[in-house]
């Protein structure tokens, strides 16, 4: 047993004023393949990144029917579904159950067995008897009549025991499914604090020593729950609590609320930067940004994946667990709300099981993620954008075998979110339909990427792939190179699968822990572990303010650009052109 919370703290891996550091982690048990669980990273824009791009005077053939387009497609606008569902990722009909019941049982599996009789968790009328008992294992999963106050009291530490990582992680994550992190805190709290009445004044200490380290992992690992006014607030007060009760903490304390305040400087850099970054997309309108291309700003499709890479880590690093749960917390929210509006209330929903739970949060706490996903919808209107804005075809056929090798250069590199990126810009519609064009590409470097998008029992070629990757990546221990991006929306959908198809309740009217236990150990693995990924190759800012800021079309000019590049034959192509035409007339 630790008698310090500075044993937990993390190495220094804040922002410095020069690039984005990510090198915040600590052990941890909870994962059986690896030691190390990670913090959401910290991140702020590098000095010498500027967003605004240096305007370059190059000539290119380009449709001048949208050199002065206004209604581009902008990446900062909400997304209100995953890009990938234009691809059936999300929605497949084709996912079996088969993979996630193996996540069920892995996740029993790998947790220890219980060494009780009597699988029940000490009620608050056993605190007295829990003083003498050694640290346990964790709580059994197969119980049926876990309350979320009989896990609450295992979270609570006395002199000897503090709960195991293996518990704090997924109950610290998955808890918010039944109740607000600020509720929970307060329990936890108040359950720790009336634990040491009546007891002498060493033991007191050591019980609050012990809660101030399952503070500091809480406060490390979901920074993002603090940014809540009633948890920030409640923090506060129970520090300062502890320093008023015993005045030796008060360095523990500080502790705690000064790396807190940091990572949340951290984020609010982070996302300072975005809004940034979007603010500069949306006025990119000038002539020169419209001419130019990708192949202008970055010669060789090896530096373009490179530079992919470094978006992909810079966006990837600072998404938090506990994003990919509330994320569809919210999302399920809504969606009852909207359809039971007489049942709800503003604070208030029913669950499946009619029963009331406080799970709509007063702030959306998923910018990170949804920064993300919204990158990926970029990235293929992006490819799409630069291929159709051409009238020449030898420029579109030299584009579109440049963005194929890139695909390539990313599945190399085990970029799978900008490999899978690239082939949907590559297989939208506007791009898509050039026949002409088409008739002058050498696929089969194309088609042997497709494969990984094959929605064929649940992309299973993609998850072969995957797990290959992280585990040569494991292997060495995620040295620099050993680089492992997922397809993030995919991860979504598995998120979204095991949060839906297993119940949150038992039978018996219990919190289903084995829930709990199933998401922890699928995000930890598939998503978390992946953040560790670090790359040598050098960053070009000219080129990554050139993808992230440069002007894309909406869907209706990327359509009307398309019709300019090669005529409507079909009938339908014809209707539908007539259609965007008179739309676009209606609307100058």
């Amino acid at each position: 047993m630790n008698d310090s919370i500075d044993s937990y703290d993390p190495p220094n891996g804040y922002y410095t004023g020069n690039i984005p550091i990510y090198r915040n982690n600590y052990t941890s048990n909870f994962k059986p393949n690896t030691s190390n669980i990670y913090f959401r990273h910290s991140y702020s824009p590098p000095a010498h990144e500027n967003i605004y791009l240096q305007e370059k005077q190059q000539s290119n053939t380009v449709n001048p029917r949208y050199l002065n387009m206004s209604n581009h497609h902008q990446q900062q606008q909400p997304q209100q579904r995953l890009t990938a569902d234009r691809y059936g990722f999300e929605n497949s009909g084709s996912s079996s159950t088969a993979y996630y019941n193996r996540i069920f049982a892995q996740a029993h599996s790998n947790t220890y067995a219980s060494r009780y009789q009597n699988p029940c968790f000490p009620s608050t009328t056993l605190k007295q008897s829990r003083e003498t008992l050694p640290i346990m294992d964790d709580p059994p999963l197969d119980y049926l009549h876990y309350t979320m106050d009989s896990l609450i009291q295992q979270l609570v530490p006395n002199e000897t025991y503090i709960p195991k990582q293996s518990f704090i992680y997924p109950m610290f994550l998955c808890s918010r499914i039944h109740i607000q992190p600020s509720i929970l805190l307060y329990k936890l709290a108040q359950s720790t604090m009336n634990s040491i009445k009546n007891l002498t004044r060493d033991r007191s200490i050591r019980i609050m020593n012990n809660f101030l380290n399952i503070l500091s992992q809480w406060t490390r690992t979901f920074p993002y729950d603090f940014r809540n006014t009633d948890m920030i607030t409640q923090l506060d007060e129970i520090l300062k609590k502890i320093n008023f009760y015993e005045p030796t903490l008060q360095s523990n304390t500080h502790s705690i609320k000064k790396k807190l305040l940091s990572k949340l400087k951290a984020l609010e850099n982070y996302e300072e930067y975005i809004r940034q970054l979007n603010t500069k997309a949306l006025n990119n309108h000038t002539h020169i940004a419209l001419t130019t291309d990708i192949i202008n700003e970055c010669p060789t499709p090896i530096l373009f994946a490179q530079q992919l890479t470094h978006i992909e880590l810079d966006r990837l690093k600072p998404i938090g667990a506990e994003e990919l749960i509330q994320y569809y917390i919210m999302k399920l929210s809504s969606e009852e709300i909207r359809a039971h509006p007489n049942k709800t209330s503003n604070t208030q929903i029913r669950t499946s099981n009619d029963k009331l739970s406080d799970i709509v949060h007063d702030k959306k706490l998923t910018f990170c993620l949804e920064t993300y996903v919204q990158w990926f919808n970029r990235l293929t209107s992006f490819v799409t954008t630069e291929i159709v804005k051409h009238t020449q075809r030898r420029l579109r056929i030299r584009l579109i075998n440049y963005f194929i090798d890139t695909a390539y250069e990313c599945f190399r590199l085990n970029n799978f979110n900008s490999m899978i990126g690239i082939i949907g810009g590559l297989n939208m519609q506007p791009v898509k339909r050039l026949k002409r064009t088409w008739e002058k590409i050498q696929s089969n470097k194309l088609e042997e990427l497709e494969q990984y998008m094959n929605v064929t029992k649940n992309f299973a070629n993609y998850r072969l792939l995957l797990k290959s990757a992280i585990e040569e990546a494991d292997k060495y221990g995620w040295i620099v190179d050993k680089i492992v991006i997922p397809f993030t929306s995919l991860v979504l959908q598995d998120v979204y699968f095991i949060k839906t198809h297993s119940k949150d309740d038992t039978v018996e009217g219990g919190i289903n822990l084995k829930k709990y236990y199933s998401m922890a150990k699928f995000i930890s693995e598939e998503f978390v572990q992946c953040k560790q990924s670090k790359c040598s190759f050098e960053r070009n800012d000219v080129i990554i303010n050139y993808i992230t800021t440069s002007p894309i079309f909406n869907e209706d000019s990327l359509m009307l650009a398309s019709y300019e590049c090669e005529p409507p034959i079909t009938p339908n192509e014809k209707e539908k052109w007539s259609m965007l035409q008179a739309k676009m007339y209606t609307s100058s």
